[in-house]
Protein backbone atom coordinates (compact mmCIF):
# COMPACT_ATOMS: atom_id res chain seq x y z
CA UNK A 1 0.00 0.00 0.00
CA UNK A 2 1.42 3.60 -1.02
CA UNK A 3 1.65 6.33 0.86
CA UNK A 4 -1.27 8.36 -0.50
CA UNK A 5 -3.27 4.81 0.78
CA UNK A 6 -1.97 4.84 4.05
CA UNK A 7 -2.75 8.54 4.31
CA UNK A 8 -6.38 8.18 2.93
CA UNK A 9 -7.36 5.06 5.33
CA UNK A 10 -6.33 7.00 8.15
CA UNK A 11 -8.58 10.10 6.97
CA UNK A 12 -11.16 7.57 6.53
CA UNK A 13 -10.44 5.96 10.27
CA UNK A 14 -10.24 9.62 11.67
CA UNK A 15 -14.22 10.08 10.38
CA UNK A 16 -14.94 6.90 11.67
CA UNK A 17 -15.07 8.10 15.48
CA UNK A 18 -17.75 10.70 14.75
CA UNK A 19 -19.94 8.18 12.98
CA UNK A 20 -23.27 8.84 13.94
CA UNK A 21 -25.37 5.99 15.51
CA UNK A 22 -27.56 5.01 12.62
CA UNK A 23 -27.38 6.57 9.26
CA UNK A 24 -31.09 6.94 8.94
CA UNK A 25 -31.00 9.79 11.92
CA UNK A 26 -29.93 11.99 8.69
CA UNK A 27 -33.36 11.13 7.07
CA UNK A 28 -35.48 11.76 10.12
CA UNK A 29 -34.41 14.72 11.20
CA UNK A 30 -35.13 16.21 7.35
CA UNK A 31 -38.23 14.87 7.75
CA UNK A 32 -39.14 16.97 11.04
CA UNK A 33 -37.19 20.41 9.96
CA UNK A 34 -38.39 21.88 6.80
CA UNK A 35 -37.14 25.20 5.77
CA UNK A 36 -39.42 26.54 3.41
CA UNK A 37 -42.48 28.32 4.31
CA UNK A 38 -43.35 30.48 7.11
CA UNK A 39 -45.64 27.76 8.94
CA UNK A 40 -42.78 25.58 8.56
CA UNK A 41 -40.33 27.90 10.34
CA UNK A 42 -43.00 28.54 13.12
CA UNK A 43 -43.68 25.12 13.37
CA UNK A 44 -39.51 24.22 13.76
CA UNK A 45 -39.36 26.65 16.37
CA UNK A 46 -42.15 25.43 18.71
CA UNK A 47 -41.01 21.70 18.10
CA UNK A 48 -37.56 23.25 19.26
CA UNK A 49 -38.73 24.55 22.60
CA UNK A 50 -40.42 21.51 23.38
CA UNK A 51 -37.80 19.25 22.08
CA UNK A 52 -35.76 21.54 24.94
CA UNK A 53 -38.11 21.04 27.36
CA UNK A 54 -37.89 17.40 26.97
CA UNK A 55 -34.27 17.38 28.39
CA UNK A 56 -32.71 16.06 25.18
CA UNK A 57 -28.90 17.00 24.48
CA UNK A 58 -29.21 17.80 21.02
CA UNK A 59 -31.50 18.50 18.32
CA UNK A 60 -31.13 16.13 15.07
CA UNK A 61 -28.67 16.42 12.68
CA UNK A 62 -28.73 14.88 9.30
CA UNK A 63 -25.83 15.61 6.39
CA UNK A 64 -26.06 18.53 3.67
CA UNK A 65 -25.31 16.65 0.73
CA UNK A 66 -27.07 13.91 -0.75
CA UNK A 67 -25.11 10.55 -1.61
CA UNK A 68 -23.00 10.79 -4.57
CA UNK A 69 -23.00 14.67 -4.46
CA UNK A 70 -19.65 16.49 -5.79
CA UNK A 71 -16.86 16.59 -3.50
CA UNK A 72 -17.40 13.01 -2.42
CA UNK A 73 -17.00 12.21 -6.44
CA UNK A 74 -14.02 13.64 -6.47
CA UNK A 75 -12.60 12.08 -3.25
CA UNK A 76 -13.87 8.44 -4.57
CA UNK A 77 -11.92 9.12 -7.62
CA UNK A 78 -9.09 10.33 -5.91
CA UNK A 79 -8.89 6.56 -4.11
CA UNK A 80 -10.80 4.55 -6.15
CA UNK A 81 -7.65 3.78 -8.19
CA UNK A 82 -5.29 2.37 -5.08
CA UNK A 83 -8.43 1.17 -2.87
CA UNK A 84 -10.64 -1.83 -3.22
CA UNK A 85 -13.91 -0.73 -3.82
CA UNK A 86 -15.76 -2.06 -0.35
CA UNK A 87 -13.48 0.66 0.84
CA UNK A 88 -13.97 3.61 -1.56
CA UNK A 89 -18.08 2.97 -0.74
CA UNK A 90 -17.14 3.08 2.88
CA UNK A 91 -14.95 6.09 2.75
CA UNK A 92 -17.58 7.80 0.48
CA UNK A 93 -20.51 7.50 3.08
CA UNK A 94 -18.19 8.34 6.09
CA UNK A 95 -17.58 12.02 3.64
CA UNK A 96 -21.26 12.05 3.27
CA UNK A 97 -22.16 11.17 7.28
CA UNK A 98 -20.65 14.01 8.69
CA UNK A 99 -22.88 15.84 10.75
CA UNK A 100 -24.07 19.15 10.27
CA UNK A 101 -26.34 21.34 12.45
CA UNK A 102 -29.40 23.36 10.80
CA UNK A 103 -31.04 26.20 11.95
CA UNK A 104 -34.25 24.89 13.47
CA UNK A 105 -36.17 28.44 12.06
CA UNK A 106 -34.84 28.63 8.41
CA UNK A 107 -33.40 25.23 7.82
CA UNK A 108 -30.00 27.14 6.93
CA UNK A 109 -26.60 25.78 8.08
CA UNK A 110 -26.23 26.39 11.90
CA UNK A 111 -23.44 28.55 13.11
CA UNK A 112 -23.95 27.13 16.81
CA UNK A 113 -26.66 27.56 19.54
CA UNK A 114 -27.90 31.19 20.19
CA UNK A 115 -29.95 31.69 23.34
CA UNK A 116 -31.02 27.54 23.34
CA UNK A 117 -31.20 27.21 20.25
CA UNK A 118 -29.45 25.37 16.94
CA UNK A 119 -29.65 29.00 14.66
CA UNK A 120 -27.72 30.16 11.73
CA UNK A 121 -26.26 33.90 11.74
CA UNK A 122 -29.41 35.67 10.35
CA UNK A 123 -31.80 34.32 13.09
CA UNK A 124 -29.07 35.11 15.90
CA UNK A 125 -30.48 38.44 15.15
CA UNK A 126 -33.82 37.99 15.10
CA UNK A 127 -33.75 35.97 18.38
CA UNK A 128 -31.48 38.60 20.20
CA UNK A 129 -33.78 41.80 19.01
CA UNK A 130 -36.86 39.78 20.20
CA UNK A 131 -35.60 39.18 23.49
CA UNK A 132 -34.12 42.85 23.86
CA UNK A 133 -37.44 44.12 22.67
CA UNK A 134 -39.93 42.62 25.45
CA UNK A 135 -39.94 44.76 28.49
CA UNK A 136 -42.31 44.12 31.83
CA UNK A 137 -45.10 45.96 32.70
CA UNK A 138 -44.35 48.96 34.86
CA UNK A 139 -46.72 49.37 37.53
CA UNK A 140 -45.76 51.32 41.03
CA UNK A 141 -45.73 48.26 43.40
CA UNK A 142 -44.49 48.62 47.35
CA UNK A 143 -40.85 49.53 47.99
CA UNK A 144 -40.22 48.30 44.50
CA UNK A 145 -40.13 50.77 41.21
CA UNK A 146 -41.48 48.13 38.84
CA UNK A 147 -42.71 44.97 38.75
CA UNK A 148 -43.98 42.24 36.46
CA UNK A 149 -47.52 41.89 36.30
CA UNK A 150 -48.69 38.62 36.96
CA UNK A 151 -52.37 39.09 35.94
CA UNK A 152 -51.14 40.30 32.38
CA UNK A 153 -48.61 37.40 32.13
CA UNK A 154 -51.65 34.77 32.44
CA UNK A 155 -53.36 36.17 30.55
CA UNK A 156 -51.36 36.62 26.60
CA UNK A 157 -54.32 38.57 24.82
CA UNK A 158 -55.32 40.23 27.94
CA UNK A 159 -55.03 43.74 25.65
CA UNK A 160 -57.49 42.09 22.70
CA UNK A 161 -60.50 41.72 25.33
CA UNK A 162 -61.60 45.05 25.54
CA UNK A 163 -65.10 45.02 26.56
CA UNK A 164 -67.90 47.85 26.14
CA UNK A 165 -67.90 50.40 29.41
CA UNK A 166 -70.60 48.92 31.79
CA UNK A 167 -73.43 52.07 33.10
CA UNK A 168 -72.82 53.17 36.06
CA UNK A 169 -74.79 52.87 38.94
CA UNK A 170 -77.47 55.26 39.24
CA UNK A 171 -77.26 57.84 42.20
CA UNK A 172 -78.84 57.55 45.05
CA UNK A 173 -81.50 60.52 44.97
CA UNK A 174 -82.56 59.38 41.77
CA UNK A 175 -83.01 55.64 43.49
CA UNK A 176 -85.30 56.76 45.72
CA UNK A 177 -87.42 58.87 43.80
CA UNK A 178 -87.65 55.82 41.16
CA UNK A 179 -89.10 54.01 44.58
CA UNK A 180 -91.24 56.76 44.99
CA UNK A 181 -93.04 57.14 41.78
CA UNK A 182 -96.68 56.46 42.27
CA UNK A 183 -98.78 53.48 41.29
CA UNK A 184 -101.04 53.95 37.88
CA UNK A 185 -104.35 56.17 38.38
CA UNK A 186 -107.46 55.16 36.67
CA UNK A 187 -110.08 57.73 35.90
CA UNK A 188 -113.25 55.62 36.23
CA UNK A 189 -115.50 57.87 34.68
CA UNK A 190 -119.14 57.52 35.37
CA UNK A 191 -120.82 55.36 34.04
CA UNK A 192 -124.25 56.48 33.95
CA UNK A 193 -123.74 59.93 32.71
CA UNK A 194 -124.39 61.43 28.92
CA UNK A 195 -121.05 61.95 26.76
CA UNK A 196 -119.97 65.20 25.92
CA UNK A 197 -117.99 68.11 27.82
CA UNK A 198 -119.85 67.92 31.64
CA UNK A 199 -119.08 64.27 31.95
CA UNK A 200 -115.37 64.91 30.48
CA UNK A 201 -114.69 67.81 32.47
CA UNK A 202 -116.39 65.43 35.81
CA UNK A 203 -113.78 63.10 35.34
CA UNK A 204 -110.85 65.18 34.90
CA UNK A 205 -111.78 66.86 37.52
CA UNK A 206 -112.10 63.81 40.18
CA UNK A 207 -108.92 62.34 38.44
CA UNK A 208 -106.85 65.53 39.83
CA UNK A 209 -108.71 65.15 43.18
CA UNK A 210 -107.26 61.64 43.53
CA UNK A 211 -103.91 62.32 42.32
CA UNK A 212 -103.51 65.35 44.28
CA UNK A 213 -103.62 62.95 47.14
CA UNK A 214 -100.87 60.52 45.59
CA UNK A 215 -99.03 63.68 45.16
CA UNK A 216 -98.70 64.64 48.85
CA UNK A 217 -97.42 61.50 49.55
CA UNK A 218 -95.18 61.49 46.70
CA UNK A 219 -93.66 65.03 47.61
CA UNK A 220 -92.77 63.31 51.21
CA UNK A 221 -90.21 60.72 50.00
CA UNK A 222 -88.73 63.37 48.02
CA UNK A 223 -84.70 63.74 49.61
CA UNK A 224 -84.25 66.49 51.65
CA UNK A 225 -88.42 67.37 51.23
CA UNK A 226 -89.43 66.80 54.92
CA UNK A 227 -87.04 68.90 56.64
CA UNK A 228 -88.74 71.37 55.07
CA UNK A 229 -90.84 73.13 57.56
CA UNK A 230 -94.86 72.30 57.09
CA UNK A 231 -95.41 75.92 55.77
CA UNK A 232 -92.81 75.47 53.51
CA UNK A 233 -93.93 72.21 52.43
CA UNK A 234 -97.55 73.59 51.60
CA UNK A 235 -96.34 76.74 49.84
CA UNK A 236 -94.33 73.86 47.69
CA UNK A 237 -97.06 72.19 46.96
CA UNK A 238 -99.90 74.74 46.09
CA UNK A 239 -97.47 76.47 43.89
CA UNK A 240 -96.25 73.53 41.87
CA UNK A 241 -98.98 70.77 41.61
CA UNK A 242 -100.43 71.65 38.45
CA UNK A 243 -97.09 71.21 36.77
CA UNK A 244 -96.44 68.01 38.59
CA UNK A 245 -100.23 66.92 37.04
CA UNK A 246 -99.16 68.22 33.21
CA UNK A 247 -95.71 66.65 33.87
CA UNK A 248 -97.33 63.23 34.19
CA UNK A 249 -99.40 63.46 31.54
CA UNK A 250 -96.86 64.51 29.18
CA UNK A 251 -94.34 61.46 30.38
CA UNK A 252 -98.28 58.96 29.45
CA UNK A 253 -98.36 60.05 26.17
CA UNK A 254 -94.58 59.15 24.72
CA UNK A 255 -95.62 56.14 23.27
CA UNK A 256 -98.59 57.50 21.48
CA UNK A 257 -99.40 59.86 18.32
CA UNK A 258 -101.61 62.95 18.86
CA UNK A 259 -102.77 61.32 22.16
CA UNK A 260 -102.98 62.90 25.79
CA UNK A 261 -103.09 59.93 27.85
CA UNK A 262 -105.06 61.61 31.48
CA UNK A 263 -104.89 57.89 32.38
CA UNK A 264 -104.73 54.34 31.72
CA UNK A 265 -108.21 54.00 30.77
CA UNK A 266 -108.86 58.00 29.67
CA UNK A 267 -106.96 59.01 26.51
CA UNK A 268 -107.92 62.12 24.36
CA UNK A 269 -107.22 62.87 20.80
CA UNK A 270 -108.10 66.07 18.78
CA UNK A 271 -111.50 65.64 18.17
CA UNK A 272 -112.61 64.81 22.02
CA UNK A 273 -110.54 67.60 23.24
CA UNK A 274 -112.90 70.11 20.98
CA UNK A 275 -115.57 68.63 22.10
CA UNK A 276 -114.97 68.69 26.18
CA UNK A 277 -113.87 72.25 25.28
CA UNK A 278 -110.08 71.44 26.44
CA UNK A 279 -108.72 71.97 22.31
CA UNK A 280 -106.96 74.95 23.88
CA UNK A 281 -104.97 72.86 26.65
CA UNK A 282 -105.11 70.38 23.97
CA UNK A 283 -102.66 71.78 21.64
CA UNK A 284 -100.54 73.22 24.78
CA UNK A 285 -99.70 69.88 26.40
CA UNK A 286 -99.43 68.42 22.98
CA UNK A 287 -96.29 70.45 22.61
CA UNK A 288 -94.78 69.76 25.48
CA UNK A 289 -95.14 65.75 24.41
CA UNK A 290 -93.70 66.38 21.44
CA UNK A 291 -90.46 68.52 23.03
CA UNK A 292 -90.32 65.65 25.20
CA UNK A 293 -90.67 62.96 22.48
CA UNK A 294 -87.60 64.90 20.47
CA UNK A 295 -85.35 64.25 23.81
CA UNK A 296 -86.26 61.00 24.07
CA UNK A 297 -87.00 61.54 27.71
CA UNK A 298 -85.78 58.29 30.20
CA UNK A 299 -87.88 57.39 33.55
CA UNK A 300 -85.18 58.57 35.89
CA UNK A 301 -84.33 62.27 33.87
CA UNK A 302 -88.43 62.46 34.31
CA UNK A 303 -88.93 61.48 38.20
CA UNK A 304 -86.00 63.79 38.74
CA UNK A 305 -87.73 66.92 36.25
CA UNK A 306 -90.72 66.14 38.47
CA UNK A 307 -88.99 66.60 41.86
CA UNK A 308 -87.10 69.66 40.14
CA UNK A 309 -90.77 70.94 39.36
CA UNK A 310 -92.24 71.13 42.60
CA UNK A 311 -88.65 72.47 44.64
CA UNK A 312 -88.73 75.36 41.64
CA UNK A 313 -91.09 76.87 42.96
CA UNK A 314 -92.49 80.45 42.29
CA UNK A 315 -94.42 81.19 45.68
CA UNK A 316 -93.81 84.33 47.29
CA UNK A 317 -94.10 83.27 50.73
CA UNK A 318 -91.37 80.55 51.12
CA UNK A 319 -90.21 81.29 55.09
CA UNK A 320 -86.76 79.74 54.58
CA UNK A 321 -85.12 80.52 51.09
CA UNK A 322 -81.55 78.85 51.80
CA UNK A 323 -83.25 75.33 52.61
CA UNK A 324 -85.19 75.57 49.44
CA UNK A 325 -82.45 76.24 47.64
CA UNK A 326 -80.27 73.33 48.88
CA UNK A 327 -83.49 71.60 47.49
CA UNK A 328 -83.00 72.35 44.57
CA UNK A 329 -79.18 72.25 44.35
CA UNK A 330 -79.69 68.51 45.22
CA UNK A 331 -81.90 67.73 42.73
CA UNK A 332 -79.92 69.15 40.01
CA UNK A 333 -76.80 67.78 41.23
CA UNK A 334 -78.56 64.73 40.92
CA UNK A 335 -79.92 65.46 37.15
CA UNK A 336 -76.59 66.29 36.45
CA UNK A 337 -74.61 63.21 38.05
CA UNK A 338 -77.33 61.16 35.83
CA UNK A 339 -76.80 62.52 33.21
CA UNK A 340 -72.71 62.56 32.89
CA UNK A 341 -72.39 58.86 33.58
CA UNK A 342 -75.69 57.38 31.65
CA UNK A 343 -75.79 60.14 28.73
CA UNK A 344 -72.42 62.07 28.86
CA UNK A 345 -72.09 61.39 24.80
CA UNK A 346 -74.52 64.34 25.36
CA UNK A 347 -72.56 67.19 27.52
CA UNK A 348 -76.09 69.89 27.63
CA UNK A 349 -78.76 67.09 27.73
CA UNK A 350 -79.00 68.50 31.30
CA UNK A 351 -79.32 72.16 29.92
CA UNK A 352 -81.96 71.15 27.64
CA UNK A 353 -83.75 69.38 30.04
CA UNK A 354 -83.64 71.99 32.31
CA UNK A 355 -84.88 74.15 29.29
CA UNK A 356 -88.61 72.41 29.06
CA UNK A 357 -89.43 73.84 32.80
CA UNK A 358 -90.13 77.25 31.63
CA UNK A 359 -92.94 75.93 28.89
CA UNK A 360 -94.26 73.46 31.12
CA UNK A 361 -94.93 76.42 33.81
CA UNK A 362 -96.42 78.14 31.13
CA UNK A 363 -98.77 75.28 30.35
CA UNK A 364 -100.05 74.80 33.67
CA UNK A 365 -100.88 78.18 34.18
CA UNK A 366 -103.38 77.49 31.22
CA UNK A 367 -104.60 74.39 32.93
CA UNK A 368 -105.17 76.29 35.99
CA UNK A 369 -107.38 79.20 34.41
CA UNK A 370 -109.15 77.25 32.38
CA UNK A 371 -110.44 74.62 34.79
CA UNK A 372 -111.06 78.04 37.50
CA UNK A 373 -113.15 79.02 34.94
CA UNK A 374 -115.19 75.68 34.89
CA UNK A 375 -115.32 76.20 39.00
CA UNK A 376 -116.97 79.72 38.48
CA UNK A 377 -119.19 78.12 36.07
CA UNK A 378 -120.70 76.22 38.48
CA UNK A 379 -121.61 73.19 36.39
CA UNK A 380 -118.99 70.71 37.06
CA UNK A 381 -118.93 69.19 40.80
CA UNK A 382 -115.25 69.42 42.33
CA UNK A 383 -113.52 68.13 45.50
CA UNK A 384 -112.57 70.53 48.11
CA UNK A 385 -109.01 69.62 48.13
CA UNK A 386 -109.20 70.57 44.18
CA UNK A 387 -110.87 73.38 44.94
CA UNK A 388 -108.65 74.80 47.73
CA UNK A 389 -105.06 74.22 45.59
CA UNK A 390 -107.24 75.58 42.32
CA UNK A 391 -107.91 79.16 44.52
CA UNK A 392 -104.29 78.96 45.52
CA UNK A 393 -103.23 79.20 42.55
CA UNK A 394 -105.36 81.88 41.40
Amino acid sequence: MSADDRHLGSSCGSFIKTEPSSPSSGIDALSHHSPSGSSDASGGFGMALGTHANGLDSPPMFAGAGLGGTPCRKSYEDCASGIMEDSAIKCEYMLNAIPKRLCLVCGDIASGYHYGVASCEACKAFFKRTIQGVRLDRVRGGRQKYKRRLDSESSPYLSLQISPPAKKPLTKIVSYLLVAEPDKLYAMPPPGMPEGDIKALTTLCDLADRELVVIIGWAKHIPGFSNLSLGDQMSLLQSAWMEILILGIVYRSLPYDDKLVYAEDYIMDEEHSRLAGLLELYRAILQLVRRYKKLKVEKEEFVTLKALALANSDSMYIEDLEAVQKLQDLLHEALQDYELSQRHEEPRRTGKLLLTLPLLRQTAAKAVQHFYSVKLQGKVPMHKLFLEMLEAKV
